[in-house]
């Protein structure tokens, strides 16, 4: 009976080891490719690439919001490598001012999603979130929320959209 004791916790010993092991390596491996995702975002951000920009303006007196969105793109000629999506917004309610702005920066490589960098200020305060991203799938990001990994996949379906635009 003491032997079998002995031999079942053996194996716990192992399985909690293996666990441990494989949870330390998993994150490890995480964090090699989030620090050559910021490699390479360096590397974008800091290129002589081509840069065309765009701006669109909206207004909508009767609800009383005005919006500008500025739109930068950087490109190699071939692949799309950010996008920046900058917006600005102010809103008249009962003759008072809201101002609001945001914007949301995508990084790719060979055309595929690594790294979207999100920011909102509203009176005065700010939020932001980071997302990464490997083999068209969340690898991981900053925002805290029941609505994350939605808010991941709706990013990575928006960069494809991008993507295909681009390509056109």
């Amino acid at each position: 009976m003491n032997s079998k004791k002995t031999v079942f916790h053996s194996m716990k010993m192992i399985f909690s080891a293996f666990f441990i092991f494989t949870l330390l390596n998993t994150y490890a491996q995480d964090s090699i490719k989030i620090k050559k995702i910021d490699a390479l975002v360096a590397a974008i951000n800091n290129s002589g690439f081509s840069i065309q920009r765009d701006t669109i303006k909206q207004e909508s007196p009767e609800i009383g919001i005005k919006m500008i969105t500025y739109l930068t793109m950087l490109s190699n000629g071939s692949e799309l490598l950010k996008y920046i999506n900058d917006v600005d917004i102010t809103m008249t309610q009962e003759g008072f001012k809201k101002h609001m702005g945001g914007a949301n920066t995508f990084y790719f490589e060979h055309n595929k999603l690594i790294k979207v960098e999100e920011y909102m200020i509203e009176a005065d305060q700010k939020k932001e979130a980071i997302w990464y991203f490997s083999e068209d799938k969340p690898l991981y990001y900053t925002l805290q929320s029941p609505e994350a990994d939605a808010r991941a996949f709706l990013l990575l379906s928006m960069a494809k959209t991008m993507v295909s635009q681009f390509n056109k």
